[in-house]
């Protein structure tokens, strides 16, 4: 028995030194290089003793968990139906879940309360919302359960972007709500018509200047709403050409200077002052996108049966590209370090100046 653990344990090995190396050899240019720092496989990994330091989340197949910046994890969980995400800690629940249970990023019990459907929680953890099942109510809930605010619609929810106490709602009749601290919906969106509406994608900048909204079907349309001291206008319109009948990548890059979103055949680029423009064309549908505060872009596609991964700046030239083996990618910046996740691996990679 130990020989075959000892065996499995060599393979294993083997292989994560194997990918580390052809994953990210060092690469030399005029703005930098990338450099592998380590690879872990997952759930494999110890976890380190608690209350050890600062930790990110991530993703990797359908295992979830918490790093620190030098490898060792805190916590490494199965996916049960989906799970809730946030800097302080997370929710994993299953399809019919009869409570959400918050635990902290070391798996610790922080609070638990009764479930009325889906839970979501913000960037940090500190709000925590449930939709409903029939996905036409939306609740604040605090730490004993108890609703603050609900709001109901008419239709179904299609999309949910948060900034700070307010909620973007997008929803299947083609409109997005924007509800206020209190619950209020304070304000109706309305892109131009389409002949089927439908809000696909919805994402809100970090200073909750900018809504951007993907709606409608024949044709299909990119809104960019604005806001300067009083209620949202709309400062732009593009028909994109495109024909989706499911949900959509769309976010601002973390540098507020680009909206990033899922287009047909690739990612189209939007520059938000100087109004460049780009379409990168991908090899299949995408699968994960994240940016850095300075500038760089992560874009994760399928290709085949496997994947692409490749590494940008939005409007200069291709950093790095590498086809994968792996189906699945997950992908999330922690200031200049990039965290890959791939099925039962998760990797991390530094972009170094000079």
């Amino acid at each position: 028995m130990r020989r075959k653990r000892s065996r499995r344990y060599v393979a294993l090995g083997f292989v994560l030194g194997l990918l580390y190396l052809l994953l990210f050899p060092v690469l030399s240019g005029r703005e930098g290089y990338f450099k592998a720092v380590w690879a872990r496989p997952v759930p494999g990994a110890q976890a380190a003793a608690a209350g050890g330091g600062r930790a990110s989340w991530f993703k990797a197949g359908r295992w979830f968990g918490y790093v620190q910046p030098d490898g060792r994890l805190l916590y490494t969980g199965e996916t049960l139906y989906g799970v809730a995400l946030s800097d302080s800690g997370f929710i994993n629940f299953p399809k019919l879940a009869e409570d959400f249970v918050f635990q902290d990023p070391a798996g610790r019990f922080q609070f638990g309360v009764h479930a009325f459907g889906y839970p979501v929680l913000d960037e940090g953890g500190e709000r925590l919302y449930s939709i409903s099942t029939g996905l036409n109510r939306i609740s604040r809930l605090d730490r004993d359960g108890e609703p603050l605010w609900s709001a109901e619609f008419y239709a179904p929810i299609t999309t949910l972007s948060l900034h700070q106490e307010e909620c973007f709602v997008g929803l299947l009749d083609g409109t997005v709500k924007l509800i206020d601290g209190q619950g209020k919906i304070i304000q109706e969106l309305v892109p131009q018509p389409s002949r089927l509406p439908v809000v696909l994608a919805s994402a809100v900048s970090q200073d909750g200047r900018r809504l951007a909204a993907v709606s409608g079907i024949d044709p299909q349309r990119l809104t960019l709403f604005l806001r300067r001291g009083g209620p949202f206008t709309a400062e732009q319109s593009l028909e994109l050409g495109s024909d989706f009948r499911r949900g959509l990548f769309m976010r601002f890059t973390a540098d507020g200077r680009f909206l990033a979103f899922e287009a047909a055949e690739g990612l189209f680029l939007l520059g938000l002052s100087q109004r460049g423009a780009r379409r990168l064309e991908l090899p299949g549908r995408l699968l994960a996108l994240d940016s850095s505060t300075s500038g760089l872009l992560a874009v994760g596609a399928r290709a085949g049966e496997g994947s692409r991964l490749e590494l940008l700046r939005p409007l200069g030239s291709l950093l790095y590209a590498r086809e994968l083996a792996a189906g699945e990618m997950f992908l999330r910046f922690d200031g200049a370090s990039l965290l890959i996740g791939l099925p039962s691996i998760l990797l991390r990679a530094d972009y170094l100046e000079g």
